[in-house]
């Protein structure tokens, strides 16, 4: 694992406390702003849907500027929204600020992720990519319970000095770090010779590049696919169904949640490091169909609170693959091209979060439980299938994605 690596993850890791720290705080600011239950979903929409919009800009920025100079714009977005939030006298410049917030989240998030890639030797490219996974995944288990302690001892809005303090952090450990990746990544670009394997490749190349758009077309299908299902399945449907069909109580239900989550984290590492090491078009592949097959069998199997802890569990263990849907794609392009196609990738998660709850719910609403978790199965298995056809075995640097 490349020293520099580790610092990616922590600069990460810091950069989305914009975004979790305030989840236990929403009915403080609910009150504290004399707003409805909609303007609230608003205001937890509005960020998403900020790095919704910035994700492909921000591959594009990257490639153009370099990774230092849209660091220190994500960072100067990220910490004066934040700290727009602190003074906000009203809940439309709240909005405002969490917009803000979104968008330099958003520019932080492609440029780590192109970093990671920058710097990850093909032989374990699945392994240094899945700490983007882990930093955010750590941040949506950890920043909540530093909100709800800060909030409850000084206030709502002292979440937001935390927010300021954590992406000031991010930037003072990001910048410096990602200028000298990028400076380097440019010499030996500039250094490498040129050799006669270089010259007989030319066919290969043209051929897997034609390929690769097909490939894109795959992995980005299942991008959406598993973010449906984490959003709309996982936060969206499972509560719902933990209430009404399983008679859980709120607190039982996040049990449930949290060890889903948990045991993702657990198998994000190992799952990447079998990827690197048996192919990553097989594990990507095998996730999706196994989390396909736990969305089918999860309400036949959570019929009390224990068989609904054991069920979330084995959902929880298909998180294996997320990491290397990334290395994939990497693998496919080189230079500055990878950072647009990372940008592509937060596209397309960000697309799959906002578009899940909602169309998950809505069937839910009109055909009940099972019928929903079936459609986000179906999904799933239709996503494991294209992958499977569509990535190609061999990819452009020439290791295998599939051996």
């Amino acid at each position: 694992m490349p020293p520099q690596a580790r610092l990616l993850f922590i600069g990460l890791f810091l950069s989305v406390a914009s975004n979790n720290l305030f989840t236990p705080l929403l009915p403080a600011i609910q009150h504290g702003m004399g707003q409805s239950a909609s303007a609230i979903g608003a205001f937890v929409s509005a960020y998403g849907l900020a790095r919704l919009i910035v994700d492909l800009p921000s591959g594009a920025m990257t490639s153009r500027m370099g990774p230092r100079r849209v660091v220190i714009l994500g960072v100067a977005l990220n910490a004066g929204s934040s700290a727009a939030g602190i003074f906000a006298p009203n809940f439309g410049l709240l909005i405002a600020s969490r917009v803000g917030s979104g968008v330099g989240a958003g520019l932080l998030a492609t440029v780590v992720l192109s970093g990671l890639s920058d710097i990850a030797p093909p032989a374990i490219r699945g392994r240094v990519m899945s700490l983007y996974q882990m930093a955010n995944n750590l941040g949506i288990a950890i920043y909540p319970l530093v909100g709800g302690a800060v909030g409850s001892a000084f206030g709502w809005r002292s979440a937001y000095g935390v927010a300021v303090v954590a992406s000031l952090l991010s930037g003072l450990t990001l910048a410096p770090l990602l200028g000298s990746i990028s400076a380097a990544a440019k010499s030996s670009a500039e250094t490498k010779p040129a050799s006669a394997g270089d010259t007989r490749s030319v066919s290969r190349r043209a051929a897997l590049t034609s390929a690769s758009t097909i490939a894109f077309g795959a992995i980005f299908f299942g991008v959406v696919a598993n973010m449906v299902n984490r959003h709309g399945f996982r936060n969206t449907v499972l509560p719902l169904f933990a209430e009404a069909d399983v008679h859980l109580n709120p607190v039982q239900t996040a049990t449930g949640v949290t060890l889903m989550s948990l045991v993702g984290i657990a198998v994000t590492i190992p799952g990447a490091a079998l990827g690197d090491r048996i192919g990553r078009k097989k594990i990507v592949v095998a996730g999706l169909l196994m989390l396909s097959i736990g969305d089918f069998i999860f309400p036949i199997l959570a019929t009390s609170y224990l068989t609904f802890i054991l069920a979330a569990m084995l959902v929880g263990t298909g998180d294996f693959f997320s990491s290397s849907q990334t290395a994939l794609l990497s693998d496919l392009v080189s230079g500055p091209r990878r950072a647009m196609v990372l940008g592509g990738y937060r596209f397309f998660v960000d697309l799959g979060a906002l578009i899940g709850p909602s169309a998950l719910s809505w069937v839910y609403g009109g055909y009940g439980a099972r019928t929903a978790m079936s459609v986000a199965g179906l999904l799933l298995l239709a996503a494991a299938i294209v992958n499977l056809l569509g990535v190609p075995r061999r990819t452009l640097d020439g290791s295998a994605s599939a051996s």
